[in-house]
């Protein structure tokens, strides 16, 4: 008995230590970002204490003479945001001690929210990685989704960073979806009509269901007449992406096709009067009011948990996978790009007869024409620029290809091939230089190489090329696209102040105004 009271006795101590023993500590996130408090200056110099909710950290750094200085930082115990709001981070080969950090929605609009509320210029954030402060800025502007730490110049600190976050947030993705899962639908314009006289059928439409408005669980159901067939699908998009000012709305950039159908299928809705159909797995999300043309950029309601915005969002950005080493070889063999003549659009307007026949014209100085299309207004333009046979660019100044999610290819170049660049302007008259990208064997578009040229006294101090550190490669189809959205913006701006009787009585200007190309579908709240 009296060894069974000791064992007892014993027991009661050692269980509680041993639950301490085993108990894990908490864990430190590889990456957190916290508020340094406004006055943390002051308060170390005072010498007072530690304000609550902050926790005193050391933060290290060299100053532009490269001593090393110390400094105590009083940082917020809550973080802004930890590695569990890191959608993806990579680092750029040509910096390799800087991270690109990339946040999911969740993320995003907390760090909106909080350096919305900092006084920008004065208040600070701490950038503390593994424990230790990285770096503590002053918040020159609001961030949102996307930052850059910079300053971890270990061997390779920055790569095994990147892949242990986009580890991490591979593993902690919800159900995944694919792009189909989302879809529009029309709703027949007498729907309401329809479902009061108890009607079951209409050709051409479905009848589906939704749970009511109320949050009771006797509330009626909403029955709506939906097309048979969807309008657009998550196929159609290029890219989407949660929008952080409109909770639970999603930015989306569809394709030309897409275009096409959504201007069909609204051209038979009345404004401000019938609505659409947002669904998603087969569920109803909302049915926004229809109220300008289609866009090929469409802000859309769709309800949901961020996690689930950001997972459809992934689904419709990949669907375009990512170029293989091969593929890249490839991009950057066919990639080139040509030193235009400084009076190009001159010879061009000179010449245009003997070109339009097929001739090619050769100047004494090398150059030659070659032809290509350009986009114009309202269709592309058949168009010559003058170019030199050597190239500016060639595969040796590629340092990486990358493909958009809207098909266009992206390539960065070396730091030092704008050395050529700069030989080139120093090389032809006075003014601006301007380059021929060709891929495939084609001219795609010309685009400036501008001469930065600083004088003290009529003195030259600096005469420098300002560089493009990388070429975009647009489809043909996105190329117009961009031309003719700039166009409708354009035409309207100009014209609508001076003469707004003229732009909404002219027939003209009247079918152009129909035409501009922007929609945002709302869901009826108050808001722009």
């Amino acid at each position: 008995m009296r060894q069974l009271l000791c064992l007892l006795f014993i027991s009661a101590f050692w269980l509680p230590l041993s639950a301490r023993a085993e108990a894990a500590p908490p864990a430190v996130p590889s990456i957190a970002v916290r508020m340094v408090h406004p006055d943390s200056l002051e308060l170390d110099r005072e010498g007072k204490p530690v304000p609550e909710g902050y926790t005193p950290y050391v933060y290290e750094f060299r100053d532009r003479h490269g001593k090393m200085q110390r400094e105590r930082l009083f940082l917020k115990d809550e973080p802004v945001i930890t590695e569990a709001e890191v959608e993806r981070a990579g680092v750029d080969p040509s910096r390799p001690e800087h991270l690109n950090i990339t946040l999911n929605t969740p993320g995003g609009r907390a760090m909106k929210t909080a350096t919305s509320a900092m006084r920008l210029g004065h208040d600070r954030l701490a950038v503390v990685v593994q424990g230790k402060v990285n770096s503590a800025p002053v918040v020159q502007a609001i961030i949102s989704r996307a930052f850059e730490i910079s300053g971890l110049d270990g061997e390779n600190e920055a790569a095994n960073l990147a892949e242990l976050l986009n580890h991490r947030a591979a593993t902690g993705k919800t159900t995944p979806f694919i792009p189909r899962d989302l879809a529009l639908y029309a709703i027949h314009p007498e729907n309401a009509r329809l479902v009061e006289e108890g009607t079951l059928s209409v050709p051409g439409y479905r009848l589906w269901s939704r749970p009511g408005a109320e949050e009771e669980k006797d509330a009626e159901k909403e029955y709506l007449f939906l097309g048979n067939a969807p309008i657009v699908t998550g196929d159609y998009a290029q890219s989407a992406r949660p929008n952080l000012d409109y909770p639970g709305h999603l930015d989306i950039v569809w394709n030309e096709e897409a275009y096409r159908n959504l201007e069909q299928a609204c051209a038979a809705l009345r404004p401000g009067k019938d609505r659409m159909a947002v669904v998603l797995r087969g569920a109803i999300l909302s049915t926004p009011v229809f109220h300008k043309m289609p866009s090929h950029a469409t802000l859309i309601p769709v309800p949901g948990d961020d996690r689930q915005l950001d997972a459809l969002c992934a689904a419709i950005n990949t669907q375009f996978p990512p170029l293989t080493e091969q593929q890249q070889r490839k991009v950057k063999k066919k990639l080139a790009v040509y030193p235009v003549y400084p009076r190009s659009t001159e010879l061009e307007q000179r010449f245009l007869p003997e070109l339009r026949q097929g001739k090619t014209i050769h100047l004494k100085s090398g150059f030659r024409s070659i032809p290509y299309t350009c986009p114009g207004f309202p269709e592309p333009v058949q168009s010559y620029a003058f170019i030199r046979p050597e190239s500016l660019i060639g595969p040796e100044d590629i340092q990486n290809v990358e493909r958009r999610q809207d098909g266009a290819i992206t390539c960065q170049l070396l730091p030092q091939e704008w050395e050529k660049a700069r030989a080139f302007l120093d090389a032809i008259p006075a003014g601006p230089g301007k380059g021929a990208g060709v891929f495939q064997g084609r001219m795609r578009h010309q685009f400036a190489l501008r001469r930065v040229f600083l004088q003290l006294w009529g003195v030259p101090v600096l005469s420098t090329v300002k560089p493009i550190s990388t070429i975009y490669i647009p489809t043909p189809q996105e190329d117009q696209r961009m031309y003719r959205e700039s166009v409708y913006l354009l035409i309207p701006y100009l014209l609508e102040p001076v003469c707004p009787w003229l732009f909404k009585s002219a027939p003209s200007f009247r079918t152009l105004g129909e035409q501009k190309p922007f929609l945002m579908i709302d869901s009826g709240l108050n808001r722009p």
